[in-house]
């Protein structure tokens, strides 16, 4: 791109031609980062690296939150968790739901029991159905559907497909689904039809359907519809969180302490969230829950994810039960919610330089030189490509000049980019938080830096001229092919544009028809008769030897008072403004063509600052030319 200084220097052609960053002129943005998420806290691909050099989990959480320790739920300071509500669907007008046997169901000793459906849990007047498996026949299903106001209607499926008779009909929309969940071993397992979570522990990737086997589920009613959820043993959930990938707990791997480390930071953050949000269907969760399944929150995936590694998280988090991350200065019994994300860019963050948070002891930056080793991390380092138009339009730009980072944090991640570059004809710096950045351009981190990245020049010597730009969208579009055919690598940008030269662009530029005749008789052995001879046709050109005008002189030099009753014919100027714009050209027959021209604004003057004249006698260059056409093109003073 141009520097400022060229975009604000002064040439003969009038303004400069603006940088052609928001046109399609492939110009880019280049964005080059590590890590991937938000960096606060543990930092996910810095715990397996920690883990594969001899750190137990212990080490690699207090590594990462600083000043805090492992404590145990319901000893000393630490207050029990009572059961946890999980949202797994919300705002729901329809649900189904199956009910399944789980692969306990046929142990020897299991006792399998069915899935009870109740409405109004609690209430005198509660109802009750039994939903069970019934071999060799489909699954029990129930329907629900929610009236849009405070009505829901179950209908209910046995074993089979038959419809359970008398039908519950409309009523209230609090329901419990009860089973032997909250065993060890349950017999039944809920599945909700329609849904699909991917299981990243399978290679390929699978999608497996949603099924829930631990606790009870809850359906009720919110502010969007129905919200679903289920009641289960934190521990239990566990069991069933996917954040990290299992496989590294093989020893072929060497993280198992990465693994045991996830399940303390997962059991924390819902800890300290259960605590913060309160009772479920009142409080910031809103969706009847303490923790939502998803990443808002945390990727709860149930029952049946299985895969490498399976059997090694499910001892992580065994072997871990109830162990939480305790500091002094935690507001909530004082568990840490243990916020992680997958790696950081070479240091994690300060919360407070990242978030409307106030700073913490325990989400300090630290060093995470371990995100950056390419053999562990695939997003170690990372490059994302944006067109440079598409930049400025959502920063709210015409054209971009330059972009940096201005500002970085702690740990070396952006704060804050500048884009200069130029609205409605002014040069402006627009400041946008990293965070924007990220989410708008779909970075996978505040992480990175940022350069524009110009197309290779189509000619090659032209680097470095403040015409560089309109030369290069009169090239784009097919206006120019060169100087020197066959080869056609170079502009020549001082020389002089002759008038056949100039007839060629202006019927490129405006894709003038066919002629019919001959206008000139001086024209027969130039390359350009037939251009020549369309720009007569459309009445651009009268000739050069007035009154007879039986000539052309296709090879005299275009001077700048010529040039500027060519753009005048060729683009219909019409407004003169106040008049006399320029204190050279009284002389001259172009004199109102001149005029025209400066108030279309394709032209300011030959002598800048002060831009009193015009120099009509002047021959027009090359890369003034190629300026004169960009501007006259891009529809300047439309």
């Amino acid at each position: 791109m141009l520097l400022l200084a060229a975009l604000l220097a002064a040439v003969t052609a009038g303004p400069v031609g603006l940088p052609a960053a928001a046109a399609d002129d492939g110009t880019s943005v280049i964005f080059t980062g590590a890590g991937w998420g938000h960096g606060v806290g543990l930092s996910q691909y810095g715990a397996y690296g920690m883990a594969r050099e001899g750190y137990d989990y212990e080490q690699i959480l207090t590594h990462f939150f600083t000043g805090a320790h492992l404590g145990v739920l319901g000893e000393g300071e630490v207050d029990a968790a009572g059961p946890l509500w999980v949202n797994l669907e919300y705002d729901r007008s329809e649900l189904a739901l199956a009910v399944v046997a789980s692969s306990y169901a046929g142990d020897p000793g299991a006792t399998p029991v069915p899935v009870t459906v109740i409405r109004n849990p609690g209430d005198p007047g509660e109802e009750r159905w039994d939903l069970d498996v019934e071999p060799g026949l489909t699954n029990p299903r129930i329907e629900i559907t929610w009236d849009g106001e405070s009505t829901c209607t179950p209908t209910l499926f046995a074993a089979g497909g038959a419809a359970i008779e008398p039908a519950p009909g409309p009523g209230p929309c609090d329901l419990d689904l009860e089973w032997d969940g909250w065993i060890d071993e349950p017999t039944r397992l809920v599945e909700i039809e329609g849904c699909t979570l991917a299981n990243w522990n399978t290679i390929p990737t699978s999608y497996p359907p949603c099924r829930y086997g631990r606790g009870t589920m809850h359906l009720r009613l919110g502010p969007g519809g129905m919200d679903l959820s289920v009641e289960l043993d934190i521990d239990d959930y566990i069991l069933g969180i996917s954040e990290m990938p299992y496989r590294w707990g093989l020893a072929s791997y060497g993280g198992y302490q990465a693994l045991a480390a996830q399940a303390v930071a997962a059991r924390s953050y819902a800890r300290e969230l259960q605590i913060d949000r309160g009772t479920p269907g009142d409080n910031s969760c809103a969706r009847w829950c303490h923790v939502r399944d998803d990443t808002t929150d945390q990727r709860y995936i149930g029952w049946g994810h299985g895969g490498e590694g399976q059997a090694e998280w499910i001892q992580a988090a065994e072997e871990t039960a109830r162990e939480v991350l305790i500091h002094p200065d935690a507001p909530n019994n004082h568990v840490v919610r243990a916020y992680y994300s997958s790696s950081s860019g070479g240091a994690t963050e300060n919360i407070d330089e990242v978030w409307s948070n106030p700073p913490r002891e325990y989400y300090s930056s630290v060093d995470d030189h371990w995100s950056l080793d390419p053999s562990l991390n695939g997003n170690a380092s990372w490059s994302k490509t944006v067109a440079a138009a598409s930049v400025a339009a959502k920063v709210g730009l015409d054209e971009i000049i330059s972009i940096h980072v201005t500002e970085r944090n702690t740990s070396g991640s952006a704060r804050t980019v500048e884009f200069t570059g130029v609205s409605g004809g002014d040069v402006v710096t627009v400041a946008k938080a990293s965070s924007w950045v990220k989410s708008t351009f779909g970075l996978k981190s505040i992480y990175f830096d940022v350069g524009l990245e110009q197309p290779p020049p189509p000619f090659v010597d032209i680097v470095g001229s403040v015409h560089y730009d309109a030369i290069a969208a009169i090239w784009r579009d097919g206006i120019t092919y060169g100087c020197n055919p066959p080869a056609n690598d170079r502009y020549c940008p001082t020389g002089s544009v002759t008038r056949g030269e100039m007839a060629a662009f202006l019927v490129r530029a405006l894709d003038l028809p066919a002629a019919g005749g001959d206008a000139f008789v001086d024209d027969a052995d130039s390359i350009f008769q037939d251009d020549i001879n369309r720009l007569a046709a459309a009445g651009i050109t009268r000739g050069c030897n007035p009154p007879g005008n039986d000539r052309y002189c296709p090879d005299d030099p275009v001077t700048r008072e010529q040039m500027a009753a060519f753009l005048v014919r060729a683009f219909a100027y019409s407004d003169p403004g106040a008049g006399d714009r320029f204190v050279d050209d009284d002389e001259s027959i172009f004199e109102g063509d001149i005029d025209r021209l400066a108030t279309a604004g394709v032209t300011y003057g030959c002598n800048p600052p002060d831009n009193d004249r015009y120099c009509p006698l002047d021959p027009v260059r090359r890369d003034q030319m190629a300026s004169f056409l960009d501007r006259a093109l891009s529809g300047a003073g439309a």
